[in-house]
């Protein structure tokens, strides 16, 4: 073959090596751009952090010794939770397993008498920032089994009884009012809201729906920096002082009796995620599948040494989701009043509102 046909044809072929040579050693032009915001306070380009959090949602959990080709749900755009923004990549179940021993070791130490009291807010800490108002409701009916349950845990309740109306009191607090912060300084309403049901009876605690101050103020169009947050909050902001605040308004000659704290409607993605992954690799249930009352149980601290877990991993990613931290902070916050409890859990998958599956929680601390 002539030599000046080969010429053309070698240097094509030079050139196409050279072109896979340098794709090859930059293949991170063609991944998404995980890393761009590692700090959560940069936001200088919130749609490229978003999209990256979204994107690394598909990846198996692999930490711990636990493996997955779990999908979590999907936002389908319509919203995205205060803890993608917060947080530079979404929880884990190895994560949530490291986030539920520290948790559990709090409580231990709280337990110990390591941590001072929480403080007792009043009426007066109420009205600064907060509307709030209450009167009877009763439960959906997808609980009534769980309060049966509850019934026959309790001494003092007959066995296989649900609460009356007239028992179940339903509590809304509202942050629409501006408030005085801890600058003493005016400062604008969050838009929190917090609605819970208290059942003296059945010594429960009902968290219905939870929009913190802290929430709606990162989901906000313009989320404020990271370190001026606190200045932001009203004194009275976290959902466990909330609902503690609540409970003792009824149960304030014995306030040691509140013993369980049900989660319905959960939708906080990392909790949903964990939640999903845990009954699919243990009870063999799909996401968005009916699961229903008593659905899996768990335990948290059976025993053993002091701050040292004896019961089940999956207990312990539970307690280390997002949803479960009104839970922990009750536990170290009123461990004078509550005294000693170990944790079990039960999580199961029921029918809600225009026929769609709901997470829910249930949450026993059975004291020791």
């Amino acid at each position: 073959m002539d030599a000046n046909r080969l010429l053309p044809r070698a240097s094509g072929v030079l050139i196409a090596l050279l072109i896979t040579a340098l794709l090859l050693n930059h293949t991170s032009l063609l991944q998404p751009n995980f890393a761009r915001i590692k700090d959560p306070s940069d936001r200088s380009n919130p749609v490229v952090s978003i999209k990256s959090n979204l994107l690394s949602i598909n990846r198996p959990f692999r930490r711990h010794g636990y493996a997955s080709n779990h999908t979590s749900p999907s936002t389908k755009g319509r919203f995205v939770q205060s803890h993608l923004l917060a947080r530079d990549r979404p929880l884990d179940y190895g994560t949530a397993v490291c986030d539920g021993r520290r948790n559990w070791k709090m409580i231990t130490d709280a337990f110990a008498g390591r941590y001072p009291p929480g403080r007792e807010f009043t009426f007066e800490d109420v009205d600064n920032g907060w509307n709030y108002n209450e009167n009877a409701q009763f439960l959906e009916k997808r609980w009534q089994a769980p309060l049966r349950y509850i019934s026959n845990q309790l001494n003092d309740v007959p066995d296989n009884t649900v609460p009356d109306p007239e028992d179940t009191h339903y509590v809304e607090m509202m942050q629409d009012k501006e408030f005085v912060n801890d600058q003493e300084k005016m400062t604008p309403p969050t838009g929190g809201k917090y609605q819970s049901l208290i059942i003296p009876t059945h010594a429960t605690l009902y968290a219905q729906y939870v929009n913190s101050p802290r929430s709606k103020l990162l989901t906000s169009r313009t989320p404020p920096p990271l370190e001026s947050l606190p200045h932001l909050l009203p004194p009275l902001h976290r959902l466990s002082d909330a609902y503690w605040f609540t409970w003792i308004q009824y149960e304030s000659e014995r306030p040691e009796r509140l013993r369980f704290i049900a989660q319905d409607t959960i939708t906080n993605f990392n909790t949903r995620a964990i939640i999903d992954l845990i009954l699919q690799a243990r009870k063999g249930v799909r996401p968005n599948t009916m699961f229903p009352w008593p659905g899996a149980r768990f335990e948290v601290g059976l025993g053993g040494r002091e701050g040292v877990m004896d019961g089940d991993a999956e207990g312990l990613a539970l307690l280390g989701t997002p949803n479960s931290a009104n839970v922990v902070w009750m536990l170290v916050d009123r461990a004078r009043v509550l005294g000693k409890r170990r944790l079990r859990v039960h999580v199961f998958v029921e029918l809600g509102e225009d026929n769609m599956p709901v997470r829910c929680m249930l949450w026993d601390m059975i004291p020791v």
